[in-house]
């Protein structure tokens, strides 16, 4: 599947945890948000309200997210709760996240909140792919908790975790991003994900930028 990428502005990321009754509900805390999010040579895409729990797209949300990208959930046994989470009380969450790149990824990061089981580490993969199924796969970078705490009546933890991948230059465009994530087991709550992507500008936008650069010098010189 292929999904183009667009730019977009830049989106301020709320902080938010709340308590409802029985049932906890945990927006992102303190989330790793990237100083070049908006950029023009950035994709931001963000999930807070899921519509399909196994097999369908989930399509970007989040405030300020921009389109181009769908979340799918091919685990067994999830379901959408009233509160428009993705909870798994069966079998593990299994997600992929799907978009289209025009230019060389060079930067990922993906924040996580969740409710109950934990994320397994292990199952976080970047993949990059050309549309002869040619690429390559890539672990994270780092791994960091970015806020946990005991969720009410031994429902696990309430996280935010943030996964960050330094992607090798690859030498051209792979236009086919896909991003894998799944749960440790079952019992848990997908609340919120957020993926920035940042890209290294084509050849011809930095012969453009370095032409500019140039003509500015130039007017200076004569000034």
């Amino acid at each position: 599947m292929l999904l183009q990428g667009r730019k977009g502005p830049c989106a301020v990321v709320g902080l938010a945890l709340t308590v409802l009754g029985s049932q906890a509900a945990a927006d992102f805390v303190n989330p790793m948000v990237p100083a070049w999010r908006g950029a023009a040579n950035a994709d931001f895409y963000g999930w807070e309200i899921f519509n399909s729990a196994f097999g369908g797209p989930n399509i970007p949300n989040y405030a300020g997210t921009e389109s181009g990208a769908a979340l799918f959930n091919f685990g067994f046994g999830a379901s959408i709760n009233s509160q428009g989470n993705l909870q798994a009380s069966g079998g593990p969450l299994s997600l992929t996240v799907y978009a289209g790149a025009s230019e060389q990824v060079v930067e990922v990061i993906v924040n996580v909140a969740t409710i109950g089981t934990i994320i397994n580490d292990n199952s976080a993969i970047l993949g990059l792919y050309n549309n002869s199924g040619g690429g390559l796969t890539v672990s994270p970078s780092s791994v960091e908790i970015r806020s946990n705490e005991t969720a009410p009546d031994g429902q696990g933890q309430i996280q935010t975790r943030t996964y960050r991948w330094i992607v090798p230059p690859t030498g051209s465009v792979l236009p086919r991003f896909e991003l894998n994530l799944g749960s440790a087991s079952g019992n848990i709550t997908l609340d919120t994900l957020s993926v920035d992507i940042r890209y290294i500008p084509a050849p011809g936008a930095m012969a453009l930028l370095a032409f500019a650069g140039t003509l500015a010098l130039g007017h200076r010189r004569r000034g």
